[in-house]
């Protein structure tokens, strides 16, 4: 399957940090059995974070769906940022944003004097 990018801001978020995604999707037409799930990745195939799959029905305009409960992985990486749409059951579409999610990581100075 072919990902189709999807613009997004370049957050900085800390490690262990839960956040709430918002996507807003038009899945078209009305009724239909969805699933959504946001992934983040180091690596564009492990599951660094996930939302879990939410479920919902589409409605046919568009509709903003909420994705939560995502921990933030460790720190020190750019994650990558996808999201699955699946409609009936099948892997309708994929997309990849076209920004990474940043996690710093700061290890412990040494000071001398």
């Amino acid at each position: 399957m072919e990902r189709l990018k999807m613009e997004m801001l370049d957050p900085i978020f800390s490690p262990g940090e839960s956040k709430v995604a918002i996507a807003t999707l038009p899945v078209k037409p009305a009724g239909l059995a969805c699933t959504a799930e946001l992934w983040l990745s180091s690596d564009g195939v492990t599951k660094d974070a996930t939302s879990g799959a939410i479920t919902f029905t589409s409605t046919g305009v568009d509709q903003v769906i909420s994705l939560p409960a995502l921990t933030m992985p460790e720190g020190g990486f750019a994650y990558r940022v996808f999201l699955d749409i699946i409609v009936e059951g099948i892997l309708l579409v994929g997309y990849e944003a076209d920004e990474a999610v940043i996690i710093p990581w700061v290890g412990p100075p040494i000071i001398t004097w």
